[in-house]
């Protein structure tokens, strides 16, 4: 909260406690009461507010604690004591020098003064007590502003270890095919430099940011593709379709790449065309993307994982959603399929 606003929430404050005690004691404005009423009043708001603001500074966590906190309401309840005597009497001199009465012992112990010593002291623990709130509810704030914000640095930490967890798996397979182009098909190799240099710009200049536009993601995917179907010999055996209109979205950058690279790293090369599916479909509030490959002979049925961090692909897509999201893994003894569904935000 910044300081402007807290200003006026005071200020505010104080015009509406001092209007409508000036209003309270404008109503004897006729009778011969009313100079020393005025008089009073205006001692007691300046005592309410020196209490209010007595609490409201010199209130702080420390104080707070437990092993302060018995010494601090003894204190103001001793302060309440002593000053609200002492008003009282400020207060009430008024009284007795415009309209000394013909016996002023007796007037002082009339019952209504009783009763005024006791408002007076009520009135002054009342703001001491608000001035207390508004001291605690104002620690309380700015000590959950700067949790969400060590929260929200710990996310970002969080995602960008995640994102580093993750590339240079991507990295690692690329470098060792373009290796082994190098010596095999020197063309090729090149043709993949050129496409790996499309992936880097990507992956140094918005890899890092919150979010990128789809279109983005696409091409670099796209990009990735070309690299690995220099692999295959079919060039039916990889396909990637997108179906709805996906200009002006935006998503997470690299959040599918997990789930593709997880797809060539297991999938099985030896099985008919088409043996990797990629499916992307945009509507209006949702995009479901899916991956599907046949699985090699020798991976179990029962492994979910299939070889790729599953658990840091989770963590990440908590993080980004918040569990505004649907992930399926469906492993097969043949194929292995991944469903991702999540709202465009």
């Amino acid at each position: 909260m910044e300081n402007g606003t807290i200003l006026k929430f005071h200020i505010i404050f104080w015009i509406v406690v001092i209007s409508v005690s000036l209003l309270d004691t404008f109503t004897y404005i006729e009778n011969i009461l009313f100079l020393p009423l005025l008089t009073g009043t205006i001692i007691i708001l300046i005592y309410n507010s020196l209490s209010f603001y007595l609490f409201y500074y010199i209130l702080s966590q420390k104080l707070l604690r437990k092993k302060y906190a018995v010494y601090t309401v003894l204190a103001g309840l001793v302060y309440i004591t002593i000053s609200g005597f002492s008003v009282v009497l400020l207060s009430y001199y008024p009284f007795i020098y415009f309209y000394p009465p013909d016996v002023p012992v007796k007037f002082t112990h009339q019952d209504w003064v009783v009763t005024y010593i006791y408002g007076v002291m009520a009135s002054g623990t009342i703001y001491s007590i608000l001035g207390s709130l508004a001291r605690i509810s104002l620690i309380w704030y700015r000590s959950k502003i700067k949790q969400m914000e060590t929260e929200k640095q710990n996310l970002t930490n969080e995602l960008a270890m995640l994102r580093a967890q993750i590339n240079p798996h991507f990295l690692f397979n690329t470098l060792n095919n373009i290796k082994s182009l190098i010596k095999s098909i020197p063309a090729k190799a090149v043709y993949s430099i050129d496409k790996l240099n499309g992936i880097m710009d990507y992956m140094l200049y918005e890899s890092s940011l919150e979010k990128v536009p789809l279109s983005n993601e696409i091409r670099y995917i796209k990009n990735y593709l070309e690299l690995e179907r220099i692999r295959y010999t079919d060039p039916d055996y990889i396909v990637f379709s997108i179906t709805g209109d996906y200009s002006g979205v935006q998503v997470p950058p690299l959040i599918f790449m997990p789930f593709i690279e997880n797809s060539f790293k297991h999938g099985n090369k030896l099985k008919p065309s088409p043996g990797i599916i990629i499916k992307m479909d945009i509507t209006e509030s949702r995009i479901l993307f899916s991956t599907k490959n046949f699985t090699k002979e020798n991976n179990s049925s029962g492994n979910k994982n299939s070889g790729f961090g599953l658990p840091n692909i989770r963590r990440r897509l908590d993080l980004l959603f918040d569990k505004n999201y649907e992930l399926k893994i469906e492993p097969g003894s043949s194929e292995f399929i991944v469903k991702l569904n999540f709202l465009i935000s």
